[in-house]
């Protein structure tokens, strides 16, 4: 049986306001949730045309065609009708990259706060003076977000589905530099980006959105939730880390345990690196404290094999294939909202240098056992 979402909830109606952005109104009588009073979804800017071909020291900005399917089932079934898009990110490569010297690359994908220098910027730089280019995403710009945009609109403007899509956008740019290895792509993200790493371990969207390339060749997650899975039990046979610590709220450490089991049972080997008393961000340079944010746990949002969105297995109402981006988001958050027994508040976020020195030193080991041996 297929459950209506709109439990507790009163759509107001959707309206379009200056500049572009479509607003979904909406009250809701179930959660203390004062941010959710709107859905703004912007528009999808113009960017330079993507390069039809890259240089062998072509590094820093580089654009490239993407899609917004937005849905699971768009990214699945419609993906040559979804919203294209002009995909962005920063290549760091090391010293010596070259196409007679192609050296292994990771695509970074930030988090649902977006882009920090302190994080992204702050890993890609390392990795590449280890010898491992980075490629940082920015897929929330391309997607119409600024600095003024507002924290649910920012997480809105991008869904799950189009931050792999982007990722595997990404990959088939990286395999076709000269100086980089295609067989030697892997994908790192955080929180909501590490997230979307575990989706690419799905070999139907690798085969939906780069067919004609290598998958990933490992995956790391660093404090991804593990509430939300793709539904599939098979995964493109890639290698698997994730870190995340006892005192995050957002993170479920035995949640994650029993999904990691899934995962090798479908096909990867994976390794759980749980760190004992982090929180989450302990690269940020916020202070480390209890953060008033909200966090999905004890539930399990996944997908049926005809990708319609379930809760603890029980399928819901979901638009059909003409849906708007503004509908498929006022459809994420009504889904969420539905299950109020699934949402908490306040979880521990900031600076943690043991932590970050964990983590980090079980990351490279991980990709140069892989990359280089």
């Amino acid at each position: 049986m297929i459950k209506k979402i709109f439990f507790g909830l009163l759509l107001a109606g959707a309206v379009t306001l200056g500049g572009g952005i479509a607003y979904i109104q909406y009250e809701y009588a179930g959660v203390g949730l004062p941010w959710v009073n709107s859905v703004a979804v912007p528009e999808i800017p113009d960017l330079p045309e993507p390069l039809a071909e890259l240089s062998e020291d072509q590094q820093g900005v580089l654009y490239f065609p993407s899609k917004s399917p937005y849905s699971l089932q768009n990214a699945l079934f419609r993906l040559d009708q979804s919203v294209d898009t002009t995909g962005m990110g920063t290549l760091y490569l090391p010293e010596g990259a070259n196409s007679n010297s192609p050296v292994p690359a990771m695509i970074i994908l930030h988090g649902s706060g977006g882009l920090r220098q302190d994080r992204e910027f702050r890993y890609a730089e390392w990795f590449a003076s280890e010898g491992i280019a980075a490629f940082v995403i920015d897929y929330y710009s391309v997607r119409g977000v600024t600095p003024e945009t507002k924290y649910i609109n920012k997480t809105l403007s991008a869904s799950d589905i189009d931050i792999v899509t982007d990722a595997f956008s990404a990959l088939k740019l990286l395999a076709d530099h000269p100086a980089i290895d295609a067989n030697r792509i892997g994908v790192t993200g955080y929180s909501y980006g590490g997230m979307a790493t575990r989706y690419a371990l799905d070999p139907r969207l690798q085969q939906a959105i780069a067919p004609n390339y290598p998958p990933f060749a490992l995956h790391i997650s660093l404090y991804g939730p593990c509430f939300q899975t793709t539904g599939s039990e098979i995964t493109t046979g890639a290698p698997y880390m994730a870190i995340y610590g006892t005192e995050d709220n957002s993170v479920d450490p035995a949640h994650c345990a029993e999904l990691h089991q899934r995962l090798m049972a479908g096909g990867s080997e994976v390794e759980d690196i749980v760190i004992e008393g982090a929180g989450h961000a302990w690269e940020n340079e916020m202070p480390r404290q209890e953060y008033d944010y909200a966090f999905v746990r004890g539930c399990e949002f996944s997908y049926t094999n005809d990708a319609i969105p379930t809760i603890n297995g029980e399928a819901i109402e979901f638009p059909g294939p003409d849906a708007s981006r503004e509908e498929l988001a006022y459809n994420r958050v009504s889904v969420h909202l539905t299950a109020p027994q699934c949402l908490g508040n306040g979880y521990i976020i900031g600076r943690d240098k043991k932590s970050d020195e964990i983590s980090s030193a079980a990351m490279m080991d991980f990709m140069k056992r892989h990359f280089f041996q």
